[in-house]
């Protein structure tokens, strides 16, 4: 489902599938549940501590083996915790390559 906030330049995809965290700093992987996703970042649930502007590499497959999986190099804006856990909004950003 696609919901678009006036705050945002971009709308955003509501899903619940799973993405591959990737800390640039260490190289340790982790999974997480994607909750959304916009052209501009993306948000999830982490059972691990992130901080703000950590540098992640994110990964979401597709369910479609012709698409081509979504990577993107993003760094954590923000982590709240509610009653379902660990939130963490990130945004993506340009390769340096």
């Amino acid at each position: 489902m696609l919901t678009n906030d006036e705050r945002r330049g971009f709308r955003r995809l509501e899903t619940e599938t799973d993405v591959v965290i990737t800390r640039l700093a260490t190289g340790e992987s982790m999974l997480a549940a994607l909750i959304n996703l916009s052209a501009s970042g993306c948000a999830f649930r982490s059972e691990r501590p992130i901080v703000p502007d950590e540098e992640l590499d994110i990964l979401v497959s597709s369910p479609n083996p012709r698409i081509e999986p979504l990577r993107r190099r993003a760094r954590v804006a923000r982590v709240s915790q509610d009653e379902e856990g660990r939130l963490v909004a990130v945004e993506f950003v340009l390769d340096r390559d």
